[in-house]
């Protein structure tokens, strides 16, 4: 199967029906004159054509067309940008670039900061020139800062590029229940970078790549942020979470970086994961943008790039409090600041029909080069409802709320059951941000999201590392879904690690991170085994199996699976070189301890593929619980669930057709267990032993009688056959 992709978006520059003119459409409520800068090339020219645009009647849209006759005579693609006056800088006839004709101020009481001696680039671009730092290291002819504010930035500023899109076909896959997928995380130069082809660390360097991805058992790859940013921002930007355009993918990762090119390339390995079964997700960064912020706490002092140049009111939340040095003093009216409960520099404002299109927009977009699915960074930020200084979240009315319709508004499909095969895409939610009252909203998203589940991160964790730091209700509630946060939804997305934190390696290999990772936290929960290899290798596995056994989709990071490790840096946003970067090689090579762990989590996956209960809707209903003299257990029985001192679980999946027993123990000593009696006609065979190393290929071991001698801290898996 495959479809045509479409890239017409209702704003931006669009050819017509005819191809006989381009449409051009901006949002600005409170912009009062906009002028459509053409170039040539994408620096060192002045225009060479300057357009009013007018605006509709029926709305915050500014408008105009060229005829295609009109710009015969430029090479295609062209570049285009806006120039933008509004209530701070007036518009006058006898304005000339570089001049203070107009200015009032350089923000506003209403925080507006309009400069037109600052070239915008187009929100709904499809390809960006270039960089800022291209230009411009230390972002001053971005500035609006005193000595800045008058530099005109025309002829260098990064522009939008408009080409005529291919349009080639994209290879389509069958619907298939969410909650069968196996999710790998990854970032897409660190997934080939190391490997012996030409096309390493780029989009094509990935479809190269799937056949493996697909050996592995991962069913959809959920890329770090591939919009387009600026890599050098903040010194290093290397995880791409400060997003510049959120209709451009990155033409760092595009092995052709030709304009016109690097969508045409996305789409390509968009294409070829599908004919490999691999779905594919993007980490979308919805709750700020890498533009707007603040120089040396003066908020004259802003960078000023396309969305503060358009309509800095609309597409960003104010506040009267400056937050930059992380304090609250209050300033005059006049001065309002950005609002960061990201914590990073600035918060979109959900609230404002500009914006609240362009996340709707972009989505659908997306969605129409073929992505699958959608990971909304810091999510909460958008159930945010409040147009006051404060965020107020609200899970009903927000923009998260009302997503789903307004993609069936725009042609696109929202799964609402993730056990069901269904067309259309799954939205999910980090489910939490930075700062704000009430800002951890994990289980409160709608029906249709589905949600990183950081309690099944930490309860997992603390159950190898930290054993008498959990009970056996925080045991079972991993096994059942996390029923304590999702009561009547199928919503968690279980993990162990991510790209924020330590590798799994590093989790179970170190006490504390390296102290010169730049901005790490110590929240960690991690152990360095005391260094000893057979611990530490039960310890993964376990954890491992609870991730694979338990209601909910797993991820882990695809350089789990191969023991990565960024030797005790848990935040490497800023590393790109072999911090990073996947070496597969000790992996790949037969008895080693790399080689055991990628062996045992591949027919982890294969188990779980094999077996359908473990992905069923109704598994948490199939579990029973027993103790270790194989005597049923009461889920009433408060006593005995909360009481850190048990050790043990038997969870029996109670399933007719596929009959398993997870024998948990959180005990530092050996442990005497008891099955209950197999069906009729039935016995108890082992499948893993996480603390046996032979147990990475899971054949069934013959187990006579129903008593079974548990290591230290280990869990045992026996099928019913």
């Amino acid at each position: 199967m495959i479809f045509i992709p479409d890239s017409k978006t209702n704003l931006g520059a669009n050819l017509d029906s005819s191809d006989k003119k381009v449409n051009f459409r901006l949002y600005s409520k409170n912009a009062t004159m906009v002028i459509l800068c053409i170039f040539e090339k994408a620096t060192g020219e002045d225009p060479v054509m300057n357009l009013v645009m007018k605006k509709s009647p029926k709305g915050d849209i500014w408008e105009t067309s060229v005829k295609t006759y009109a710009l015969k005579d430029l090479k295609e693609p062209f570049f285009y940008g806006y120039r933008i006056f509004g209530p701070n800088w007036e518009y006058r006839e006898d304005f000339e670039v570089g001049s203070g004709i107009g200015f009032k101020s350089k923000v506003d009481e209403n925080g507006n900061r309009f400069n037109p001696n600052k070239l915008a680039y187009d929100p709904y671009s499809k390809e960006l020139s270039h960089l800022p730092s291209d230009v411009s290291s230390n972002l001053e002819i971005f500035r609006s800062g005193e000595n800045y504010h008058l530099i005109d930035n025309a002829k260098e500023a990064p522009k939008s590029v408009f080409f005529k899109d291919s349009l080639k076909p994209v290879a389509k896959l069958e619907p298939r229940a969410f909650s069968k997928e196996i999710i790998g995380e990854v970032h897409i130069k660190d997934l080939t970078r190391n490997l012996d082809m030409k096309e390493r660390g780029t989009y094509s360097g990935a479809a190269k790549f799937a056949p493996e991805l697909k050996k592995a058992g991962f069913t959809m790859i959920e890329f770090l942020p591939l919009h387009e940013f600026d890599h050098r921002e903040d010194g290093q930007n290397y995880w791409g979470y400060m997003t510049l355009n959120y209709f451009s993918p990155a033409r760092k990762y595009a092995y052709d970086k030709s304009f016109g090119k690097t969508l045409e390339e996305f789409r390509y390995m968009v294409s070829e994961f599908h004919k490999n079964g691999l779905k594919v997700c993007l980490d979308v960064v919805y709750n700020h943008t890498g533009e707007a912020r603040i120089h040396y706490h003066n908020n004259d002092d802003a960078s000023l790039m396309s969305y503060a140049l358009i309509d800095n009111s609309s597409y960003y939340k104010l506040t009267h409090n400056s937050c930059e040095d992380g304090c609250a003093t209050v300033d005059k009216p006049q001065k309002k600041y950005y609002r960061q409960n990201s914590g990073c520099h600035n918060d979109t404002n959900s609230t404002n029909e500009g914006f609240y299109n362009l996340v709707a927009d972009s989505v659908a977009f997306w969605a129409r080069q073929g992505v699958d699915a959608f990971r909304f960074d810091l999510a909460v930020s958008l159930m945010d409802v409040s147009k006051e200084d404060n965020a107020r979240y609200c899970p009903h009315t927000s923009l998260c709320a009302n997503l789903s319709d307004e993609l069936r508004k725009r042609g696109i499909k929202v799964i609402d059951d993730p056990t069901q095969a269904q067309e259309g895409i799954m939205l999910i939610a980090e489910p939490w941000t930075c700062g704000g009252a009430n800002c951890y909203q994990l289980g409160s998203f709608p029906q249709n999201w589905m949600e990183w589940n950081d309690v099944a991160r930490d309860t997992i964790r603390r159950s190898a590392l930290y054993g008498s730091h959990i009970n056996l209700k925080d045991v079972i509630n991993i096994f059942e879904g996390t029923k304590s946060r999702f009561k009547n939804k199928y919503g968690a997305i279980n993990y162990i690690c991510c790209h924020d934190g330590f590798t799994l390696y590093d989790c179970n290999s170190f006490s504390k991170r390296d102290p010169n990772t730049q901005g790490g936290s110590d929240w960690e929960i991690c152990f360095d085994n005391y260094n000893n290899e057979d611990i530490k290798e039960n310890a993964i596995k376990k954890e491992l199996a609870m991730l694979f056994l338990s209601k909910g989709v797993p991820m882990m990071q695809t350089g789990d699976i191969i023991m990565h490790s960024k030797c005790g840096n848990n935040n490497s946003y800023n590393r790109d070189d072999e911090t990073n970067y996947y070496d597969y090689t000790t992996a790949c090579t037969g008895g080693t301890f790399e080689n055991r762990i990628f062996n045992f989590c591949k027919n982890l996956i294969k188990l779980r593929k094999d077996n359908s209960v473990f992905s069923s809707k109704d598994y948490d209903e199939k579990l029973v619980c027993y103790n270790e003299h194989a005597q049923q257990l009461d889920k009433n029985s408060e006593n005995f669930w909360s009481d850190y001192s048990k050790n043990y679980l038997g969870i029996r999946v109670d399933d007719r057709e596929e009959g398993f027993f997870i024998a948990f123990s959180k005990h530092p000593f050996d442990y005497k267990t008891k099955l209950p009696e197999a069906h009729a006609g039935k016995n108890w065979y082992v499948v893993f032993d996480t603390s046996n190393k032979e147990h990475t290929t899971f054949e069934n071991k013959p187990f006579f009688g129903l008593e079974y001698i548990l290591n230290p801290n280990s869990l045992v898996l026996f099928r019913e056959a």
